[in-house]
């Protein structure tokens, strides 16, 4: 039996990260807060999830921090209330991603022109993750690419830090699930 087939091989990293679910102790981080990004991060924080969101813009840094929605979806009166009672901070400085148990990877990825997705933003977010990544993370692809980009582009970049998914950390892919301007499904009530 490989490891990719037995279960037994995750449970251990699995089992840490569920027990912190359970308890309510388990810290989430968010990088781009973006249209996909700022929203699951406020859904996270209004169930009471710490959470940091992470992005190299400033602008959106600050206006998070000042409680101000940048997003047509989620109102400043939200953003407001969960920057206020802490459960979202907002940052530009990605060593806080040592800090938080799981990390949503919600960079965008525009086509080129020969109609293939640019992933640099991807690999820079995964590059800035490998450079504080720690045993027990769970890191989730969220962002639109094409099948493989998970085992053929993260997976690698990760395990160059000598960490090894499934036996240290955890690594997924959630497609995008997104409307934007949809006001009837929206992240907390997409299938």
């Amino acid at each position: 039996v490989s490891r990719a087939t037995d279960p037994s091989y995750f449970l251990p990293v699995l089992d840490e990260l569920s027990g912190k679910i359970r308890s309510k102790t388990v810290r989430a981080g968010v990088i781009g807060l973006g249209y996909v990004g700022l929203p699951l991060a406020v859904e996270f924080a209004k169930v009471g999830v710490k959470t940091v969101g992470f992005d190299v813009d400033k602008e959106k840094v600050n206006s998070i921090l000042h409680g101000k929605s940048y997003i047509s979806d989620i109102e400043s009166e939200v953003v407001s209330r969960v920057v206020n009672d802490g459960t979202l901070v907002a940052t530009t400085d990605f060593s806080l991603l040592a800090d938080v148990d799981t990390i949503n990877i919600c960079v965008p990825t525009p086509l080129r022109k020969t109609k293939d997705p640019d992933l640099s933003y991807v690999v820079k977010a995964v590059e800035q993750i490998a450079a504080h990544l720690r045993s027990g993370q769970l890191i989730i692809l969220e962002s639109t690419t094409y099948p493989g980009t998970v085992t053929e582009v993260v997976q690698p970049r990760l395990e160059k830090t000598g960490l090894r998914v499934g036996a240290d950390f955890s690594l997924a892919f959630s497609p995008e699930r997104v409307d934007p301007g949809n006001a009837e499904w929206m992240t907390r009530n997409i299938p």
